[in-house]
């Protein structure tokens, strides 16, 4: 009984590690994903941009609305550049 009890916690053990593999795996993936990366972005921006239209700021930071749409401004030209770089490439690719 020993034995079968032992195994099963050497297969409990490989299992725990496996999944921890595999969700190292998964956050590798996602962070290399331009597709992930570009809804972070975009979610980010729609939030902001949500924010400054709404107005909701509280009256005791009076620059904040001024930062969020700075930010806004920063993060809309990268975006757009790193869309023009994916179709880029992906025009290249396609050629090939």
């Amino acid at each position: 009984m020993s034995f079968v009890s032992e195994e099963i916690k050497k297969l409990q053990s490989r299992i725990i590690e496996l999944e921890k593999q595999e969700q190292q795996e998964n956050e590798t993936l996602n962070k290399n994903s331009i597709t992930h990366n570009f809804t972070i972005i975009t979610d980010l921006l729609t939030e902001k941009k949500t924010s400054i239209k709404n107005n909701n700021y509280s009256k005791n930071i009076p620059l904040a609305r001024y930062y969020d749409e700075e930010l806004v401004t920063h993060l809309e030209a990268i975006y757009n550049i790193l869309q023009i770089l994916d179709t880029r490439l992906s025009k290249i690719e396609n050629a090939k």
